[in-house]
């Protein structure tokens, strides 16, 4: 019956819509299908009908004549009850109202869409927030559990690396102090011994291999007798022994270069036992005479066994390069374009790891690590674990995180549901109230259907005001008052009853008597400007102003901070001249530097006669910060503590611009700085502007005086305005030294050169001309050349091959083969008058250098060219 009941609520709620057919409506009335009694009742159209909560006015042939069972009865009694979520219509008056079907959960949410929206934003923001906590998960667990491996991998195969190194190392040394062994070292330089004393060596390499289990074998090698004594085996003859690739790499002039540790395959006698990985320890005992050695087999795979216990993971490979680029290791076979991809994936003598995919293989987690072993050898270990064997178990805790999301979220919605009614209802309450009041306020204006865009437009009508009030007093009080303070230093304003209604009107609370100027001038401001874009530099300028605002803020004096641009920020304060308030200004200096690291030079100006004279005090207190030229960075210059007769200009002595003038031919850069140097101590003690004019006067002269000895031009950097500018750059005469040193050795360096070039050209052309005119001087050479110009044989030699690419013997046999040559072919006379003619005084040289040059005799040469004329 519960199965009857939960249909027939199903059915209830897909009836469709009443029908009207003629002049009857048609109610249909579905019945359980049980009574196949799907009928409609036909009602008058006429009649005056209604419905009531319960069906009593309906006919009775609705319903089965007779019921026969309580249960059928029941059932029926709940599906008429039910229909009582039917609406009917009236037809009164032939006319018709229309009937219509609503539930009330969806009739409700139609009704409220601001209810709809919380649920949906609400239901929104969980499946985003679930989706990217999911996300975020996945990926940071994947990535923390590869570096959390990784690092642990690298700390282990790092471990691992030093552990087998010092193995080896151990091996090495044991490898070398047995080698010293008096006994074998004999033995493999005798040229013959007895059984006995073989017996003896051979019992020696058994001791020596028994010493260590990694030691596979031990030979002796005789280069005299042709012998090997083997751990193994005993003595055998070279070309019999088994191990001939050993003997091959010996013979091998290159195996002696990196002949201390070979790895190689070694092939074993015995049958049955396959080819062993051993690393090779050779030592000579003739390097470069013989190959009697001292061979020691390490086993790679003993040897390599805590290495490859370092891990459990399935599908590991392990693999150990040495500097060569040689296999020493590897649990997988490689070939060699792989050992050159593992190699390129990693630094040598590093470790670390990273993720990389080989070629046509999965990602992998590559770790690496480096050992030298004694320095003689590096060794680069390299272990790969598939990407996907890491990451295999995550895959577990991704699957279930998934399901608790999904549990979460179900559970969210749950809450969602709930906690958005509650919240609706102040938010519904709220929209009625300011619906009232705004409609009370403004009557005329219309209402919006949706309520929460009827609160979004008068929030921002709102907001929109209290922005324009808010703008419009920060224009015209804070904007406006800057902007005036900025005008009245800068000299726009010319009365005094004008600035004192400006004044009045931006709220400025100063006196009209007892002002000054006090400028914050920043430092190195070259570098501040590159460090700083425009809009952080205003910003540190602004910051600058709140610093000596609040720093100053407990004085008596009245003041006003003013951001002038560029380099400073001038203060306009009311404070009469005192050690006190200087040592605050101090105080706000060493601020800005403690908080902005920002130094700057601090200058305190004279007291204002009248308001009207502010634009030429700000200029002269501005003007006033230059004096950090002589008292340097950070300093404090206050008008009124500097003297006020001008300083004299500074005129390098005649008997120093002599000195000058003697030292430059000379290329003497220490004479012309140290002169200098001296005339810049004495310029220390000068007003700025003095100070500067005897500095451009003084480079002016040095400029004229280098330009006197200088072929060339001298560059733009020495002009009149670019040495003003670089000046005035420096900032202070402790920059103005270093500059000027390195601009004046940089430019007496160039002259050097242009002139050293020239006199060489000179030397050689005189040389050249020299040789021409005595090439019939037999004794002609590179001694009577360097005699002749003054030189040593050895300079002008050199001197000559750096200019001309070609030795002076060379230039004076090829002139006179030229001559020659023209004589040869202008006449048939004998060879040797002509070639005594021209300085050869022996046949046989003459010859060799003839035939050396044109590859053929003198008489071959006059033959050839005289048919080819002819």
């Amino acid at each position: 019956m519960d199965r009857f009941l939960a249909l027939s609520w199903y059915c209830i709620l897909l009836l469709p819509p009443f029908i009207k057919t003629g002049n009857r409506i048609c109610v249909p009335l579905f019945i359980p299908l049980p009574y196949r009694a799907l009928t409609a009742t036909a009602i008058p159209a006429s009649s005056n009908f209604s419905c009531k909560r319960r069906f009593t006015n309906f006919p009775k042939t609705t319903l089965p004549s007779k019921i026969t069972d309580s249960a059928d009865r029941n059932a029926r009694y709940a599906i008429i009850n039910n229909l009582k979520m039917i609406r009917i219509g009236s037809y009164n008056n032939g006319g018709f109202r229309a009937m219509k079907f609503r539930l009330p959960l969806f009739t409700s949410l139609k009704r409220h869409p601001t209810y709809m929206k919380l649920i949906f934003y609400f239901v929104s923001a969980n499946v985003l927030v679930l989706a990217v906590s999911f996300a975020l998960l996945y990926w940071q667990s994947s990535q923390t559990l590869l570096e959390e491996i990784g690092d642990h991998s690298e700390s282990l195969l790092l471990n691992g690396a030093r552990n087998t190194a010092r193995l080896m190392e151990w091996s090495l040394e044991f490898s070398f102090s047995s080698s010293d062994d008096s006994t074998l070292k004999v033995n493999a330089l005798s040229d013959q011994y007895s059984d006995f004393e073989t017996y003896g060596v051979w019992r020696r390499l058994i001791e020596i291999k028994n010493a260590n289990p990694s030691i596979d074998s031990v030979y002796l090698i005789n280069d005299y007798t042709n012998t090997v004594v083997d751990s193994r085996l005993g003595l055998s003859d070279a070309e019999a022994f088994y191990d001939q690739d050993i003997i091959k790499r010996l013979q091998d002039p290159a195996t002696t270069d990196h002949s201390v540790l070979i790895p190689r395959t070694l092939s074993i006698p015995l049958v049955g036992i396959k080819a062993k990985e051993v690393i090779s320890i050779v030592r000579f005992y003739e390097k470069g005479s013989s190959i009697s050695a001292f061979v020691l087999n390490i086993d790679t795979d003993n040897l390599m066994t805590l290495l490859q216990n370092n891990s459990n993971y399935a599908n590991r490979s392990v693999t150990v390069l040495n500097d060569r680029d040689e296999t020493v290791f590897s649990s997988i076979p490689l070939n060699q374009e792989q050992i050159a991809e593992l190699r390129s994936q990693g630094n040598k003598g590093e470790s670390g790891w990273k993720l990389f995919q080989p070629r046509n293989q999965e990602e992998q987690l590559m770790v690496y690590a480096g050992s030298s072993i004694k320095g003689i050898q590096d060794w680069s270990f390299i272990e790969t674990i598939p990407k996907s064997v890491i990451l295999g178990k995550i895959t577990v805790l991704r699957n279930t995180s998934l399901i608790l999301f999904l549990i979460l979220f179900i559970a969210s919605l749950t809450v969602i549901v709930l906690i958005s009614k509650r919240v609706y209802s102040p938010i519904q309450e709220l929209i009625s109230r300011v619906m009232r009041q705004h409609q009370a306020e403004k009557p005329g204006e219309g209402y919006s259907a949706n309520e929460l865009d009827y609160l979004s437009n008068v929030f921002t009508a709102q907001h929109n005001r209290i922005y324009e009030l808010t703008e419009h007093w920060r224009h015209t009080k804070i904007l406006g008052r800057e902007r005036f303070l900025r005008d009245f230093l800068g000299g726009i304003y010319h009365t005094a009853e004008e600035i004192c209604a400006q004044f009045q009107e931006w709220g400025i609370a100063l006196p009209e008597d007892q002002l000054s100027v006090a400028i914050f001038r920043i430092d190195h401001f070259s570098e501040f400007t590159e460090a700083y874009p425009e809009k952080d530099r205003r910003l540190l300028r602004f910051a600058m102003s709140n610093i000596i605002q609040e720093s100053l803020q407990f004085s008596k004096h009245k003041l006003q901070t003013v951001d002038m641009g560029n380099d400073h920020v001038a203060v306009v304060l009311s404070a009469p001249l005192s050690e006190e308030f200087a040592k605050k200004l101090q105080v706000s200096k060493q601020l800005m530097e403690q908080y902005l690291s920002i130094g700057t030079t601090v200058a305190w100006g004279r007291t204002l006669p009248s308001l009207t004279d502010m634009h030429e005090v700000y200029m002269e207190t501005y003007e006033l910060t230059q004096e950090r030229f002589r008292f340097g960075h950070g300093a404090l210059v206050v008008k009124a503590w500097l003297a006020d007769a001008p300083g004299e200009l500074y005129h390098l002595p005649v008997d120093k611009e002599r000195q000058i003038a003697q030292a430059l031919p000379k290329g003497n850069a220490d004479t012309v700085l140290e002169i200098i140097r001296s005339a810049v101590v004495k310029l220390r003690g000068l007003p700025y502007f003095e100070c500067k004019m005897s500095l451009i006067t003084l480079f002016m002269n040095i400029r004229r005086l280098m330009q006197e000895h200088s072929s060339q031009p001298l560059p733009s950097s020495w002009g009149l305005t670019s040495i003003e500018n670089q000046i005035i750059q420096q900032e202070t005469m402790e920059n103005v030294v270093p500059w000027m040193e390195a601009l004046i050795t940089k430019t007496l360096e160039d002259i050097e050169a242009a002139r050293s070039l020239s006199k060489n050209a000179a030397l050689i052309e005189q040389a050249d001309q020299f040789i021409e005119a005595h090439l019939t001087d037999s004794n002609l050479s590179a001694k009577m050349l360097a005699d002749h110009l003054g030189l040593s044989v050895n300079y002008f030699r050199s001197l000559y091959k750096a200019e001309t690419n070609q030795s002076i013997t060379e230039k004076i046999s090829e002139k006179r083969l030229n001559y020659i040559c023209q004589e040869l072919l202008a006449s048939d006379s004998p060879i040797e008058p002509i070639i005594q003619k021209y300085g050869f005084s022996s046949l046989n040289t003459f010859y060799s250098i003839f035939k050396k040059v044109y590859g053929m005799t003198p008489a071959q040469y006059r033959r050839m060219h005289k048919n080819t004329t002819s």
